[in-house]
């Protein structure tokens, strides 16, 4: 199971390394999803070689995650209500304070200064939350409402947010945990005081009963439960002492003195870690803890054979995980960020990959009841044929059939009487009316048993089944096998429409598909975040010769461009016209004329962004040295 939450080790680790954020400016706050949201922080004291300023990305999950991104991901097109009510207040203002409240998963990131400071929470344990609240604490907007009856608080708008609740950090003494221990016995005492003597058996959350009824539980459950400070990082403690953490515990069996002053120092020291992280200086590493996948194939791959896929992240390099293959960060931020938006990039392509099967198994779908549909038509046309062979393989017999029949009801015969003749000259073996299958005069028609070459079939041969054929009392056999040629016909035509209009069908469907998949494949994208080079805001292009020339786009970046980003050897270049841009040359070789190619470039791009373009003026383009 990857890891996706963050301990309490991690949101300390995580608080330091977002404390470079303070002073920034809040620019923008844009929803990614419904629990993630994305602040985008500006540093003006921070110019970036392009001359603007310094742009931090900080991504919130609600319950999950907190870190800053150096990935692009797709942004809402529509912010949420949440989303208005957080710009409405903190856009513009300076990021003052990062601090996590004692050692619960909560961290408070102030925004202003004083009675204008506005306060966003992030809760990161349970189903998590996001709040917004005053100077006060008094929450103005929220994610989630809830209230702990227990506790006797509410988080809920117009409420104040308990922040004195927070657990306060404190140091862990020999006392401290020989109390936590006898308080931990002394509850499972009084349990057992409680509970029916015939209860026996099984285990459920960490505990166990033996067989003389005492509960048991792991050392790795009581230090959690006794520190707060998770399931991993117990481990961890317990393994940094040297002792087991799935030791069992209970009344009759604990630990003894030496034990626990081994468990004691162990805390100190992870402790010491801990305080040195919130009170040092020091920015915390990061570390990411490969799961091995052996490939499919056998094929090996730059690693031996065996692909790496992210498993866990840490901010220190748990005891029990330093056997296991990991990539080190040089900040915990940076790990946060790489194990994250890879996580989520994997989850896209998986989305994708089962959009795309789901596309293809509707396209296969399509194109398989085109088929079915042909096939059938395809068994109509042959059916048709067949009909009409019979026909003719049996012209004599039809007739007699045909003429058996009108002559019946020439004689004013009724159906019925007509139906019971048939019957009886059946039974007396007449050959004619054994050929009558089935009348149907309502419809002017009958169907007759017929078979291929009767006459010439051995007696074995003519024990096998006949075929049913419908033939019309108003046309001859003649006549009839006409009119199954052109049915065959028809459908023929209607089979060759129906493929020509399945075809078109099918490549719509296609073409649709294929459109709808890219375009989700755009959106589910994530990408790491290019950098910007200084001169992409103005307009630029390299030469054949490998030389930067770069263009104002209004007056304003053609005065830039003189006074800020010419140096000496550049060339300047500009057309005979009111308006015309500024271009630059910028030679990196001082010491060289620029080369007589590059200068007809440099020119021909002057001319194409001034207004001489549209108008098919005449220029004349002059070409001046940079001198300081």
């Amino acid at each position: 199971m990857v890891k996706v939450r963050m301990n309490t080790a991690d949101v300390a680790a995580e608080v330091k390394c977002l404390k470079r954020l303070i002073g920034m400016r809040c620019s923008n706050v844009y929803d990614i999803s419904p629990k993630t949201y994305m602040f985008k922080l500006l540093n003006s004291s921070g110019i970036t070689e392009s001359g603007e300023s310094e742009k931090v990305l900080l991504l919130m999950e609600s319950g999950v995650r907190l870190h800053t991104t150096a990935y692009v991901r797709d942004k809402s097109n529509t912010p949420s209500g949440f989303t208005l009510k957080l710009r409405k207040h903190i856009r513009t203002r300076r990021l003052e304070d990062v601090r996590q409240l004692g050692y619960d998963r909560i961290i408070v990131f102030q925004f202003g200064l004083g009675a204008n400071a506005h306060y966003v929470i992030l809760e990161l344990y349970a189903q998590g939350n996001i709040i917004l609240t005053d100077s006060e604490y008094m929450i103005m907007t929220l994610l989630r409402s809830h209230r702990d009856d227990n506790k006797g608080f509410a988080i809920m708008s117009r409420h104040r947010y308990p922040i004195e609740i927070c657990r306060v950090f404190e140091r862990t003494t020999v006392s401290k945990l020989q109390e936590s221990l006898t308080a931990f016995s002394l509850k499972d005492h009084e349990a057992k005081q409680i509970e029916p003597k015939e209860q026996t058996g099984g285990k459920k959350g960490g505990k166990s009963n033996d067989s003389t009824g005492a509960k048991q539980y792991t050392l790795k459950n009581i230090l959690g439960d006794a520190l707060g400070y998770g399931p991993q990082l117990s481990e961890h403690i317990i393994l940094d002492a040297g002792l087991v953490p799935t030791t069992k515990l209970s009344e009759d069996k604990k630990l003894d003195d030496n034990e626990i002053q081994l468990l004691v120092q162990a805390v100190i020291v992870f402790e010491d870690w801990l305080e040195d992280i919130i009170n040092g200086q020091k920015v915390p590493e990061g570390y990411i803890l490969m799961q091995k996948q052996i490939l499919a194939n056998d094929t090996p791959s730059e690693s031996g054979g065996v692909k790496k896929m992210y498993d866990e992240f840490c901010s220190i390099l748990l005891n029990q995980f330093k056997s296991r293959v990991y990539e080190k960060f040089e900040t915990f931020d940076a790990a946060l960020d790489e194990f994250y938006s890879k996580i989520e990039s994997q989850r896209s392509e998986q989305q994708q990959k089962a959009k795309e099967d789901s596309a293809s198994q509707k396209l296969n779908k399509i194109r398989q009841d085109q088929e079915n549909r042909v096939q059938i038509l395809k068994k109509e046309v042959n059916h048709c044929v067949n009909m009409a062979e019979l026909i003719e393989y049996n012209l004599e017999d039809v007739d007699a059939a045909i003429l058996a029949v009108r002559v019946a009801l020439a004689k004013g015969m009724g159906w019925d009487d007509l139906a019971r003749m048939v019957k009886e000259e059946k039974k007396l073996g007449n050959p004619v009316a054994g050929l009558i299958d089935k009348l149907y005069l309502e419809k002017n028609c009958m169907t007759l048993l017929l078979c291929n070459n009767l006459d010439e079939m051995d007696d074995d041969e003519k024990t096998l089944p006949v075929e049913k054929v419908e033939v019309d009392l108003s046309l001859s056999a003649h006549g009839n096998a006409r009119r199954w040629y052109e049915m065959k016909k028809k459908q023929e035509s209607k089979q060759e429409k129906t493929v020509s209009a399945h075809e078109k069908a099918f490549r719509a469907a296609e073409k649709k598909t294929r459109h709808q998949l890219s375009q989700e494949k755009v959106v589910a994208t994530i990408s790491h975040m290019r950098k910007v080079h200084w001169f992409e805001k103005f307009n630029w292009f390299i030469s054949s010769e490998n030389y930067l020339i770069i263009s104002g786009r209004d007056a304003q970046q053609n005065e830039m461009i003189v006074k800020r980003y010419m140096s000496k050897g550049d060339l300047y270049v500009h057309a005979e016209l009111h308006g015309a841009s500024s271009t630059v040359i910028k030679n990196h070789k001082p010491d060289q004329n620029v080369p007589p190619l590059t200068l007809n470039q440099a020119g021909c791009f002057t001319v194409c962004h001034s207004q001489a373009w549209d108008s098919m003026l005449i220029l004349f383009i002059v070409f001046f040295p940079a001198v300081n």
